[in-house]
Formats: C-alpha cells, sequence, structure tokens
C-alpha cells in the first residue's frame, strides 16, 4: 500500500524540490516552505513562489515520472 501525499496550507514559500524517494513507483517532490508533496501522476502541477514551475518538475511532468 503506497502513503498519501503530504498536503499542507500554502504559505506562499513554495520552493519545490525533488526528495531522491520514491512513492508508488514515482519520484517524489516536496515543498521546503509547507512540506507539501508532489508526485508527477498528481493532476496539479507545483509553482515555486516566483510562479515559475522548477525545471525538474517540468520534466518529470512531461515524462509523467516515468524516467
Amino acid at each position: 500500500m503506497v502513503r498519501p501525499l503530504h498536503i499542507a496550507g500554502c504559505q506562499s514559500l513554495c520552493s519545490w524540490q525533488e526528495t531522491g524517494e520514491r512513492l508508488g513507483g514515482e519520484q517524489l517532490f516536496a515543498c521546503s516552505g509547507c512540506g507539501s508533496e508532489w508526485v508527477p501522476s498528481e493532476g496539479w502541477t507545483p509553482v515555486d513562489y516566483t510562479g515559475t514551475v522548477p525545471e525538474p518538475v517540468a520534466d518529470a511532468r512531461r515524462t509523467r515520472g516515468g524516467g
């Protein structure tokens, strides 16, 4: 059984980074601002506090975590 993603309220401090871990076979990303987590199969795409999608997130989104 795969654990659920940790989701916390946004604090407008978003900085999404790869964790080096996998969850359900997908790359796991986490926000250093609030601790929320994201995997590429999610229906939403995280953005940093600057309003841009971090390149590692964009790459993972393009491949949907398969690579």
